[in-house]
């Protein structure tokens, strides 16, 4: 039987300090991410789903109260009908 292992010496390894970040290994080969392209693909449907959301017709329903911009949003977790927004008149 074969086994194959890693091995990495322990200086590749281990922080020279408390405050640096400990060292990440990649395998950048894309044989090894099957599901990379999926996953790009979900990650572009929302981001233009996103783009949709906040499209100016949304916030253009927003300004019979705003006068300059809509500066922040929120609803509620357990209702979507309530969304309250927020405007920096200056």
């Amino acid at each position: 039987m074969k086994v194959k292992a890693l091995s990495r010496s322990q200086a590749s390894t281990t922080r020279s300090s408390l405050h640096d970040l400990r060292p990440t290994h990649k395998n950048l080969n894309p044989a090894a991410h099957p599901q990379a392209r999926a996953r790009e693909y979900t990650r572009a449907v929302t981001a233009a789903k996103l783009d949709r959301m906040f499209a100016q017709p949304f916030v253009g329903e927003l300004k019979g109260g705003h006068v300059d911009a809509v500066s922040c949003m929120a609803i509620c977790r357990t209702n979507l009908c309530p969304v309250v927004s927020g405007c920096v008149d200056g």
